[in-house]
């Protein structure tokens, strides 16, 4: 390993430490609260506002702000969406129908809410927060403490959350080598902190108006808008028809543990970024919750003769510092696959269960038939919704993140472009929306039997642009040659007229070949194989 490699998995690692210090802090600091607001009287509401403050704390410290007023705002609108997203838990609990129509509601509007923007979707990221920690904990009424107790505690979670994080930002920022977002290099942002598929277009490619023709949006993808609905309209509907399913289908046929099918019908679903994606989320979600529910299953073996494990019963300190050690190894892992995230989440829900006195270690061998059908039932429910219910073909998206990408390159070369590394900085985010479409098209290139150009093909490279386009700058800082920057502009016209539908997948590949060759100067490639 590289020594440029080893300093950055060290530092991401140091990252997911932080995130995962200030989960636990948050967690911690809630339980104190509570025990001084009604000591063991407290009961249940304690658990539910742990859970909320973790996850809460756990999924913001994992998002990328562009600036402290934008964290500010965020962390200032947290309480009251806790608060919200609170009564949405006790409806469930004591009014299902009416709590699951709410649920719903409030993780697809915020999916339809991204095509007015930045701040609309980051405000729908806001909302999915507290209502994913529901569906581990959902907020009950406290036993024996007074009515008040529980909803201040959900409220004081989202702000002990967000003071913990910023906390973690700070020291955060300590870190060498850390790179700090600019405001059109920020991802925007998603329920499950993925970018939507192609719901607007990125920060990246707005930040700047394009100083050249080959930066204008391309005329089929112009012409393609007005003829469907926008990704993100399709994206919500389909999102609330699985959730909607799930819901129905929990009740009737696991009524126990409906939960389940909720939960993995909305991770399958959110973050869509077309249907491969779905499918091979779906694939790592049931793999990863296999390896966690039998990694729960074997702490059988182990529980018993732990002291701190038997919660409720005693302190459930040893089940908490194997939550937490999960969390950060989670953490560290996920920018590897989704299959560690699913695998440790799993896990962490099962010992969470045991902690709340909703279910058992020892109860785990029974239900692991239960528990793995509801996830593969809530599974197919997310892809039968995503194939079938106004699909996101997943060439489509690559057709708009390339697009968005080759329009940010553009803004890279202007004539005058003072603020040119804000600019490159917008750049490699577009590279990396196109680089989060990966693993799915991975996963089916292993599947072809005979080689043909895939979509994978032309994300590895879109890939080597970064590289090419560091070569080019640092050969001239002022720019190039006016021969070079007509070839250079007529390769990025070039890369995105193949980008017309029906997009054909080897001229396009050929396409950002060439173009890579225009950014380092070399003679253009032969494209005719």
């Amino acid at each position: 390993m590289s020594r440029e490699r080893t300093a950055t998995v060290l530092r991401e690692a140091a990252e997911a430490l932080i995130t995962t210090a200030a989960a636990a802090g948050a967690c911690a600091t809630i339980g104190w609260l509570a025990s001084l607001l009604a000591g063991a009287e407290a009961g249940t509401s304690v658990a539910s506002g742990m859970v909320l403050a973790t996850v809460v704390a756990l999924s913001l410290g994992r998002r990328a702000f562009a600036s402290r007023a934008e964290f500010a705002r965020s962390a200032a609108l947290l309480p009251a969406i806790g608060l919200a997203a609170g009564g949405v838990g006790w409806l469930m609990v004591a009014l299902p129908p009416a709590g699951a129509a709410l649920f719903v509601a409030g993780m697809s509007v915020p999916v339809w809410l991204r095509r007015f923007g930045p701040r609309a979707s980051r405000l729908g990221a806001l909302i999915a927060l507290p209502l994913t920690a529901i569906l581990v904990a959902p907020v009950r009424p406290a036993t024996g403490g007074p009515p008040w107790l529980a909803p201040v505690i959900v409220l004081l979670s989202g702000v002990v959350a967000a003071l913990w994080v910023a906390l973690g930002r700070e020291a955060a920022r300590l870190l060498p080598g850390r790179v700090t977002p600019s405001p059109s290099a920020a991802p925007s942002a998603a329920p499950s902190a993925a970018p939507s598929a192609s719901a607007a277009p990125s920060a990246s490619a707005s930040a700047a108006p394009s100083a050249s023709p080959s930066a204008a949006p391309s005329p089929s993808l112009s012409r393609a808008r007005p003829a469907r609905l926008p990704a993100s309209t399709r994206m919500a509907l389909q999102l609330a028809i699985a959730l909607t399913a799930a819901f129905v289908v929990g009740w009737l046929v696991f009524p126990e543990h409906a939960m389940w099918v909720v939960l993995t019908a909305f991770l399958v679903c959110s973050g869509n970024r077309g249907r491969a994606d779905v499918v091979h989320k779906s694939a790592l979600r049931i793999l990863g919750a296999l390896g966690g529910t039998i990694g729960a299953v074997a702490l059988i073996a182990v529980a018993p003769g732990v002291p701190g494990f038997a919660a409720p019963q005693e302190s459930g300190i040893a089940a908490i510092a194997v939550i937490f050690v999960a969390l950060f190894a989670a953490t560290s892992l996920r920018a590897y696959s989704y299959a560690f995230w699913a695998l440790t989440v799993t896990l962490v829900l099962s010992l969470l269960q045991e902690l709340i006195g909703t279910a058992t270690l020892t109860g785990e061998t029974g239900m692991l038939a239960e528990r793995m059908l509801a996830i593969v039932v809530g599974a197919a429910l997310g892809i039968t919704a995503s194939w079938f219910v106004l699909p996101v073909r997943s060439v489509d998206v690559l057709r708009r993140r390339l697009s968005e990408m080759l329009t940010a390159l553009s803004d890279v070369f202007p004539r005058e472009a003072p603020d040119r590394r804000t600019r490159v900085a917008a750049f490699r985010s577009a590279v990396a929306r196109v680089e989060q479409l990966a693993p799915a098209h991975r996963a089916a290139r292993l599947l072809r039997r005979r080689p043909v150009i895939l979509p994978i093909d032309c994300i590895e490279a879109a890939n080597a642009l970064p590289a090419a386009l560091d070569a080019r700058l640092a050969r001239a800082h002022d720019g190039s040659e006016e021969r070079d920057r007509e070839i250079l502009r007529s390769s990025i016209g070039r890369a995105r007229r193949s980008l017309a539908a029906p997009i054909e997948l080897a001229r396009t590949r050929d396409a950002l070949d060439a173009l890579a060759h225009a950014l380092r100067g070399d003679p253009e490639p032969d494209t005719s194989r």
